[in-house]
C-alpha cells in the first residue's frame, strides 16, 4: 500500500471529531471520501497532510510514518493538497503561485537540487507551463493575478499549485465545489489524466456525486467521525446504512 491509515483519532475541546478512521490507497488509485457535512472529512485529510497532529493512530505513507511531521515536512515526502477555500494571495500571479508549488518539491539527489539551483527561471517556467499549465488550460491566463480571476479558475490554479510538487499522494479537498457542471467535469477530467499520467494516489473528498461516480475507482464513507462502509460506486449506492447516513433514507 502506498497509504495506510490506521486507527486515527482527534478530538477538540472534548468533542471527537475523527474516531478510529482506517484506509488504504495503492499507487494510482483514486479513492473518494464522501459523507454528510461535519463528518470530519477535511479533519481527516488534515491529520494526513500534518496540518493537525491526531491523538492516536498511525499514517504510513510508502512505509514511512507521517504522524508527528509538520505540513511542510510531509510535503517533502510527495505528499500535496488543495484546499476547501481558494485564498487570493493579494497580487500573486497565476505562474508565481505555481512557483511556490514547485519549490515544495521534495526527495531530488544532490545533483537535481543544484541544477534546480543554476538552470534559471525561464527553464523552469517552460517546464510548468509544459506539465502544469497547459493541461490545466492556465497558460494563457499565466500573469493574470489571482484575484483577478473567477472562482473556478481559483480552484485550478490551487490544483496547479499542488501538481507543480510532483506528488505521489494527491489530498484533494472538494475540487470541484462552487464550479459549473462543465467546469466540474472538466476538472475531473484532469484528476483523472493526472493519476494515468503520474501514477499517483489520490484521495478525493467531494459531495458531488456525480464526480464522485465518474472519477474514483473506490469509495469510503464516514459518518459522525468514522468509517461506516467502503467499496465500489455500486456498492456504495446499494449500501442501505450509507443511503440512510448519507442520503436521508428511512
Amino acid at each position: 500500500m502506498a497509504l495506510a491509515v490506521r486507527d486515527v483519532s482527534i478530538s477538540f475541546g472534548g468533542v471527537v471529531a475523527v474516531k478510529g478512521m482506517g484506509l488504504d490507497i495503492s499507487e494510482g488509485e483514486i479513492v473518494g471520501l464522501i459523507g454528510p457535512n461535519g463528518a470530519g472529512k477535511t479533519t481527516f485529510i488534515n491529520c494526513i497532510a500534518g496540518t493537525y497532529q491526531p491523538s492516536s493512530g498511525t499514517v504510513a505513507w510508502q512505509g514511512r510514518e507521517l504522524r508527528g511531521l509538520a505540513p511542510h515536512a510531509v510535503i517533502r515526502q510527495g505528499v500535496a493538497r488543495t484546499f476547501q477555500n481558494v485564498a487570493s494571495l493579494h497580487d500573486l500571479t497565476v505562474l508565481d503561485i505555481v512557483k511556490l508549488g514547485a519549490g515544495a518539491r521534495g526527495g531530488a539527489s544532490p545533483r537535481d537540487a543544484a541544477r534546480a539551483f543554476v538552470r534559471g527561471e525561464a527553464e523552469l517556467e517552460a517546464e510548468l507551463h509544459e506539465a502544469v499549465l497547459g493541461p490545466l488550460r492556465l497558460s494563457p491566463i499565466a500573469a493574470q493575478p489571482i484575484q483577478t480571476l473567477s472562482y473556478g479558475l481559483r480552484k485550478a490554479v490551487d490544483l496547479a499549485r499542488a501538481l507543480a510538487s510532483r506528488p505521489r499522494l494527491l489530498l484533494l479537498d472538494e475540487p470541484v465545489a462552487g464550479l459549473t457542471a462543465q467546469e466540474g467535469r472538466q476538472m475531473a477530467g484532469v484528476i483523472r489524466e493526472v493519476r494515468d499520467r503520474t501514477r499517483c494516489a489520490v484521495l478525493m473528498v467531494e459531495h458531488k456525486m456525480d464526480v464522485v461516480m465518474s472519477t474514483c475507482d473506490r469509495i469510503a464513507v464516514m459518518a459522525a467521525g468514522a468509517k461506516i462502509f467502503e467499496g465500489t460506486g455500486a456498492e456504495v449506492q446499494a449500501d442501505p446504512e450509507v443511503r440512510r447516513v448519507y442520503l436521508g433514507e428511512p
